[in-house]
């Protein structure tokens, strides 16, 4: 084991960043992995996930505003000798009674999120593969003229690890955060050229194409609802769920796709279908 030392006067800031991210947990196709032996504690390892999230096509992590110094990371041991484990804690706070919060609130407190936190300089994750976390949202108006108002989100999840860091890429609806370099990239400002080596086969209203181990952004134009379905033995298609939407007529999302993935794309009406810039269709 390594010494566990501080160094006097260093800058030490506590609370978390005002962006947290978070996702349901059925939109994560593949998790990063934490090592559990003793060389990876003794090389600093052993609280921290390596890789990256790895989701479904059309899904992506949503940005949540937690107001500064109302929001904060936490974590506690439970359980009895040799059966203990970590629950790791989070408490959010945003300044008001939207639409858009309220609804949130009135999904996740039956639903199951994963949440990713920056404190300090780093990330850290809430949210378990194999446990189910708890929100509990709460909502007050505030009883005087500047009083607090606004919903708290109260979330719990018990772990292995606690709070573990993340260091792997955050896919958003406009670009991918790198968590170990902090650095955000738009996808205007990506390689438009990343998907080169792709198949594609035109079915009237629907599109079926191959692109291995790419991520980026689809621009989709048409009516209805779109139908995505993914196989990963050329032969059996699933539909996976997404948040892609027609607006006006267009779609705009980004995507993840892995090595040896088929997609299959299906609307009403689909009139043109575009892969970071790789034009799939146009009628």
């Amino acid at each position: 084991m390594n010494d566990i030392s501080f160094k006097l006067g260093s800058v030490n800031p506590s609370g978390i960043s005002d962006v947290v991210f978070y996702i349901p947990k059925h939109y994560i196709r593949r998790w990063p992995t934490i090592e559990d032996a003793f060389e990876a504690l003794m090389e600093g390892r052993y609280a921290e996930y390596d890789g990256d999230f790895e989701l479904q096509p059309g899904c992506w992590w949503n940005r949540f505003y937690s107001t500064q110094g109302k929001g904060k990371i936490d974590w506690d041991y439970q359980g009895e000798t040799d059966c203990k484990v970590v629950v790791n804690h989070a408490m959010l706070s945003y300044p008001k009674f939207a639409n858009e919060v309220r609804a949130f609130a009135k999904f996740a407190s039956n639903g199951d999120f994963v949440f990713c936190i920056k404190h300090d300089g780093k990330y850290y994750i809430i949210g378990n593969r194999d446990y189910r976390a708890t929100i509990t949202p709460n909502g007050d108006s505030g009883d005087s003229p500047g009083s607090a108002k606004g919903v708290t989100m109260d979330i719990q999840c018990p772990d292995t690890t606690p709070l573990p860091t993340y260091k792997g890429k955050i896919v958003l609806v406009d670009g991918i955060l790198d968590c170990e370099t902090d650095t955000f990239q738009n996808f205007e400002d990506m390689n438009t050229n990343k998907i080169s080596d792709y198949s594609k086969q035109i079915e009237g209203n629907s599109v079926r194409f191959e692109a291995g181990g790419n991520s980026g952004r689809i621009h989709i134009e048409g009516t209805g609802p779109i139908v995505m379905e993914v196989s990963v033995d050329g032969v059996t298609y699933k539909e996976v769920d997404h948040d892609i939407e027609f607006e006006n007529g267009v779609a705009i999302a980004p995507f993840q796709f892995y090595i040896g993935d088929k997609v299959r794309l299906s609307a009403t009406t689909l009139t043109k279908v575009t892969i970071n810039y790789n034009d799939l269709k146009t009628n």
